[in-house]
């Protein structure tokens, strides 16, 4: 029987903070494989300012597979400066040459290194292992979550020097990748409150039930501090504001249109500035506002955002002020110094937005980051807690 429709038919979780319900997830199929993508040397080119770049090319790797997958429904986790992604059999080779186009764009147009890999389920060493749920976000979006800690070894399978010669999609596969949908036009979105947070959080210590408790006890403190959804959510529609400077615009200009000639991009990009050019100012003209049913797209476009995930560990972008910060900061240094947990945190006062849209009004996501690094810059403190845990064992 066909595991095709796999992921589709998963029933959804009714609540994100049900994703530490570690019973509510199910076993990848072994005939499934899992893509790993991620720039190397992102932390760099955050450290140069290319924030919005590095997240642009993690978001094109993952619209290239979802342009090959069509009707079939894949899970996803967005990274940052790259992303994680589950296929069935069936979409493998084409998924290939997607993400080669995927490596190509980010060398030809950005001057980066995408790492693009991809493993076999069956490969995951047995002691763990990969398990999804989702996450009905809206009636536009399902988000996916894993758990088992099966990411993380397909992702050492992909990046060490032993193994990624047999994992890396090597250079010979033909580029075929289209990035249709692929829309980054926002300009950075002020916190509402003051500061934009990204937060990496992982448990790492006790069975099942007391890492579940764990994230229960991150999630109560976080609502404690932060307040419902409704309080902390980075953007607000009030703070949406297309990009009218031509010189932001060259990054989907190339996305999208690059593999064209001069003029074609040309035009390329002149028509989406004089579309941002009109849609910002019919979003402050009341005799236009119902034009594009603004009101309407802009409450969908913030339902749609991806600013919750986990993959084995907690990701979060949310506002707040920075006692807030400083509060849940504290907290999460307790868990720390316990052994319990590693986790990084970085702060800015703003938010970037990079869209995946394949319909106006319906199937969209917004990858929420923070700016100035966002969670590449949280993945460092993040990285080094970790490994100063795993070596007092």
């Amino acid at each position: 029987m066909s595991t095709e429709e796999f992921y589709k038919n998963l029933d959804p979780l009714g609540r994100f903070f049900d994703v530490s319900d570690f019973s509510k997830y199910v076993p990848v199929p072994d005939d499934w494989f899992v893509i790993i993508t991620d720039i190397k040397g992102s932390t760099v080119a955050v450290s140069e300012g290319r924030y919005k770049e590095v997240n642009a090319v993690g978001a094109a790797s993952i619209i290239a597979v979802l342009n090959i997958a069509k009707d079939v429904d894949i899970p996803f986790v967005f990274g940052g400066d790259g992303a994680t992604m589950l296929i069935p059999p069936s979409l493998v080779e084409p998924a290939k040459g997607a993400l080669v186009a995927a490596r190509k764009l980010a060398h030809d147009y950005f001057k980066m290194e995408l790492r693009v890999g991809m493993v076999p389920i069956s490969d995951i060493p047995k002691d763990v292992s990969i398990r999804v749920a989702k996450f009905r976000a809206s009636p536009h979006y399902f988000q996916a979550m894993f758990c088992g800690n099966g990411i993380a070894a397909a992702e050492k399978l992909v990046k060490s020097e032993e193994t990624s010669a047999k994992y890396e999609i090597p250079t010979t596969i033909k580029s075929n990748g289209l990035f249709k949908g692929f829309e980054c036009r926002w300009n950075d979105i002020a916190s509402p409150h003051g500061e934009t947070v990204s937060i990496l959080v992982k448990v790492l210590s006790g069975d099942i039930q007391t890492r579940s408790s764990t994230y229960n006890q991150i999630f109560a403190k976080i609502e404690e501090i932060y307040g419902t959804e409704a309080d902390y959510h980075p953007i607000t529609s009030d703070a949406l504001h297309l990009v009218t400077e031509t010189p932001h615009l060259n990054t989907e200009t190339y996305i999208r249109a690059g593999h064209k000639k001069a003029l074609a991009r040309f035009w390329y990009k002149t028509k989406i500035w004089l579309t941002d050019l009109y849609v910002n100012w019919a979003m402050t003209t009341n005799r236009t506002k119902n034009d594009f049913n603004l009101a309407i797209y802009k409450s969908l476009l913030v339902a749609t955002c991806d600013y919750r995930k986990f993959d084995d560990a907690l990701r979060m972008v949310i506002a707040g002020t920075e006692d807030m910060r400083k509060q849940l900061q504290e907290f999460l240094s307790e868990l720390h110094n316990e052994g319990k947990i590693a986790y990084g945190i970085h702060a800015t006062d703003r938010a970037l937005m990079t869209c995946l849209v394949f319909e106006r009004y319906g199937k969209q996501v917004h990858f929420i980051d923070g700016a100035d690094g966002g969670y590449t810059a949280a993945s460092k403190p993040f990285k080094e807690q970790l490994k100063n845990l795993n070596s007092k064992k």
